[in-house]
This record gives structure tokens, sequence and C-alpha cells, in this order.
């Protein structure tokens, strides 16, 4: 497993275009400590974000799909909260998304001045992956989206189609964010299960950053949701760079489907019933594969952190909702994005979120599976 990093300089530069955090607003003690009851006094007051900064967390680099998403609803989310506060957003990425959620998990003010949009949590502690310091269900979720993620391969690797996957004339190089996350899991298991042999470079800091890489040869295949396939990669393809070799698929009906909003694109199922029958069914990688699509059910969470008083999340899940009902995100996310979000409002968010963790366990084969890839440095 090769690491890669974003230069300093670039760092820097994209550190230096970000909007600095939001300053403690009221319902906090001195020292950022939660103010208890009288956080929750304030709660109730329907001017209590009047005047305020609301700051949306992004635990992925800036110009990646979770950042697009984020600011796309971060523009429209002001006007819904009661007081209508101002509303800004701060990147937070690293080790897959694990260091921003751990921030918002772990922050000792719950003053519900801080939104976390993220990408699906789940895989990450899960797969016991490095650093975590949260627990998924416990956050307090104010609505979930789904969405698909299509893998696609840079024209240098010589094919068009998944189906020649096993036969490409060139070296399949993976590039990914983590070990441990679900993307690089995701795109390894596939390749795995059609017994592809691959190079695997993991440690970019976002999907902007994987997508730059594809551009300029260092890696040739890779993975996005819809949210970066819609905006970064159908462009590529329509130039001929690029070529889509599956999706994840979403769960309907408690089967694995293709997302309707690329019909088109067969799911890795399809590809790898199609080259190995049925018999792909019983293997440990196929059975890890349907783990992973589950895990990654909600793909975009919008979640407070645990302890934020409950009057705070109820006025935040109305807002949110309302949020993905305006006509103007609707059109929006249409204009940018070419597709509609699959929105789950915060109360049925938040029991899938303790259902997939506590359903997370039922095959321990799988899971084992999947841990053990994530520790491999190949």
């Amino acid at each position: 497993m090769t690491r890669r990093y974003l230069p300093v300089a670039v760092a820097a530069l994209l550190a230096s275009s970000l909007v600095a955090c939001a300053a403690p607003g009221a319902g906090t003690a001195p020292g950022g400590r939660p103010a208890g009851k009288a956080a929750e006094r304030a709660a109730q007051n329907p001017d209590y974000f009047a005047g305020k900064t609301l700051t949306v967390l992004v635990n992925f680099s800036a110009g990646g799909p979770t950042d697009i998403f984020a600011r796309m609803v971060a523009q429209h989310l002001g006007k819904h909260i009661p007081g209508n506060p101002t509303v800004i957003v701060e990147n937070r990425p690293g080790a897959g998304g694990v260091v921003g959620a751990n921030q918002l998990y772990n922050t000792p003010r719950k003053d519900g001045l801080t939104v976390g949009i993220f990408s699906s949590p789940f895989s990450s502690q899960v797969l016991e992956g490095e650093g975590v310091q949260y627990d998924s269900a416990r956050f307090l979720w104010l609505g979930g989206v789904n969405e698909s993620q299509v893998s696609y391969a840079h024209q240098s690797l010589g094919i068009r189609a998944p189906r020649e996957l096993p036969h490409a004339p060139n070296e399949v190089i993976v590039g990914g964010l983590s070990p441990d996350s679900a993307k690089d899991l995701s795109m390894r298991t596939f390749l795995n299960l059609l017994g592809v042999k691959y190079k695997y470079v993991t440690g970019y800091p976002g999907v902007a950053e994987i997508t730059l890489a594809v551009r300029r040869g260092e890696i040739n295949f890779a993975e996005d949701s819809l949210t970066s396939w819609m905006s970064h990669i159908v462009p590529m393809v329509k130039e001929g760079v690029a070529y889509p070799m599956g999706q994840r698929g979403i769960v309907k009906g408690g089967q694995i489907v293709r997302d309707p909003r690329v019909p088109d694109i067969p799911t890795y199922f399809e590809t790898v019933l199609e080259l190995r029958g049925a018999a792909a069914k019983q293997t440990v990688d196929y059975r890890a594969m349907e783990l992973l699509i589950e895990l990654g059910t909600m793909l975009r969470a919008i979640v407070y952190p645990p302890g934020t008083p409950s009057e705070l999340v109820a006025v935040m899940r109305q807002a949110v909702a309302d949020t993905f009902a305006d006509p103007e995100l609707q059109a929006a996310a249409e204009k940018q994005l070419g597709f509609q979000f699959e929105f789950m409002p915060g109360a049925e968010a938040q029991a899938l979120a303790e259902k997939i963790i506590k359903t997370a366990n039922e095959d321990p084969d799988a899971l084992e599976y999947l841990r053990r890839l994530a520790r491999e440095t190949r």
C-alpha cells in the first residue's frame, strides 16, 4: 500500500480559503463546557439562533463530493432556521473522514451552533479503524441522504467496460482515502471478486485530490459518489478520458438494485455474476460487499453531537427537512448535479443508524474479511 498526502503548499492554499470556526455562542458555559439547563432554556427561545453563526463541519477536503453537497445545503439552510443565522462551512479532512467526525462527536460545545455534514461514518467505526472516537448511532441525526457510488477507469488502463477488467492490458492502480474507508474497501473487494490484481495507493485527503491524480496519471481506477460523478467525472466520460466500471447500487425493498439516477451503469454484483456465475454469492467476498453497501445506505449524514439539547434537535430536524423540500435547493441540485437528493428525515435516519450498527455483526466472517482487508498494506 502506498500512502499519498497533499503537498504542503497545496494544503496551505486550501486552508487559506476556508472560513474559520464560529465564535462560541449562547448556551455554553465558561471554558466551552455544556451549559446544561441554561442551554435547554435558551433552545426554547424562538430567537435563539438570531444574530448567531452556525458552522457546518465537513469531514473531507474542499472541492470533493461531501464538500459540494454540504455547501449546497448550507446555502439554503439558514433561511429555514428560526432567527435566520449566518451559516458558514468549515472543512476538517483527514483519516478518511475520521478527523472531522471525531471533532464534532467530542466537542465540549453542545450549543447547537455546529452541525456535521459527513460522508457515511459507519464503516470506519464497524471496522475498528484507527483513531475512531465516535459512535455513529449516538450522533443526533438531523437527516440522511442516500446515494450510490460509481467506479471508473482512466483511458490509460486500456479497457472500456467492466467485463474487461480481468484482462486489462495495463496494471490497475486504485486510488483511495484510507484503508478502512468504505470507498477503498468497495473498490478492492470488487476487484478481488473478479480476481483482478492491482496496486493500491491511499492517503488522499479527499475525492477532489483523487480526481486530480487520475488526470495526472498517478492512478487509473477510482470510485465517486453521484455528487462528484455527475459534476466531475461525467465530463471526463464525455471526453473519452474515463469509462464507468460499475456502481455499488442502493438498497430498495431489501434488494440491492441500480440507482435509478444512473440506470445504465451495472452494479458490481451484476458484473460479478456475469463473469463468475451464481456460485459467487456463496463467497465471503460477495457477502462482504453486501455488508459494505448496507454500511453506505446513508451516504450523507447530517448530525449534531451527542448531548445537544433535545429542543435544538427538534428545531434543526424540521429546518433540515424544510431545506430539502425547498424548491430552490431542488432546482440547484438538478442544475448543478443533474439529479434530486433522496432525503431521509432525522427520526428515521436515527433509527436506521442504530439498526446499521446493531446488525453489522450478523455475518462475522464478512466483517472479519473487511477488517483484514483494511489492515493489508499492499
